[in-house]
């Protein structure tokens, strides 16, 4: 008897999981998205959204890819692109979802530093086999 998952046994859980993000959570966050000020340049492609800040015109770029949602911020002047948040766990509610995307864009907006997105998933690894 293995004591351990197959390969495929991990990636069906995964598949499982995002699958029932993308049906059930997505669409609620791109409305709360929406609520909070993010814009879908392109109806479309409504998963990719921008945010621009009112005093600098600096912008603020969502994508909910596959795998995974990313903010990056981008200084207009320079055109310098940070990567402040990535969020791989599609196992949170909306509520959580939404509650990480504001604080990495609430502390890179007040102190210019990237939030601990990866902590705040808490992406504790259980052993289940």
């Amino acid at each position: 008897m293995r004591s351990f998952p197959l390969f495929a046994e991990l990636e069906a859980e995964r598949d499982k999981v995002n699958e029932a993000f993308h049906k059930n959570v997505e669409p609620q966050l791109i409305e709360r998205l929406i609520e909070f000020g993010f814009m879908q340049p392109n109806p479309d492609v409504p998963n990719k959204m921008v945010l621009a800040e009112k005093a600098t015109d600096n912008l603020y770029h969502l994508s909910i890819n596959r795998y995974s949602i990313t903010v990056q911020f981008q200084h207009v002047r320079s055109g310098e692109v940070k990567l402040i948040c990535d969020i791989s766990n599609f196992g949170m509610n909306t509520h959580k979802v939404m509650d990480l995307i504001i604080k990495c864009i609430d502390c890179w907006l007040q102190y210019g530093v990237v939030y601990d997105y990866v902590s705040a998933q808490h992406l504790e690894v259980e052993n289940k086999w």
